[in-house]
């Protein structure tokens, strides 16, 4: 009885952490922000969201820039990114509440006593 509540504990942490992940994507914000050094049209580092038309964005991995992006692809890329997170929080989602589902089922199957048929019917 105690390892079928720890178990459906342990399923549990994915489907916590998986409607968290899809929270988080459904909830996140439109705009365009620029993981590193943004530079607007007129050359300019500029802080904040990024705006159409601003053409460099660096793309860093740790502390170094990697890559740069321009508004649409930066755009394209943080959507990208919220869809892949929304279906990884859905899977999770789903895979830890049917876990922690199936074994709270036969956990309570396995507790509950065998009905006996009466002899003296």
């Amino acid at each position: 009885m105690r390892y079928g509540v720890a178990l459906a504990g342990l399923f549990l942490v994915p489907a916590v952490w998986g409607a968290a992940d899809l929270v988080g994507s459904l909830t996140a914000a439109a705009e365009v922000v620029c993981p590193g050094e943004n530079v607007g049209a007129d050359g300019e580092e500029r802080p904040g969201p990024m705006r159409p038309g601003d053409t460099r964005c660096s793309v860093l991995d740790g502390s170094r820039a990697v890559a740069t992006r321009d508004y649409a692809q930066q755009r394209q890329a943080q959507s990208l990114e919220r869809r892949r997170d929304a279906g990884n929080g859905v899977l999770l989602l789903a895979y830890g509440a049917t876990g922690a589902l199936l074994t709270w089922r036969a956990s309570r199957s396995a507790a509950a006593p065998a009905v006996r048929p009466d002899p003296h019917r």
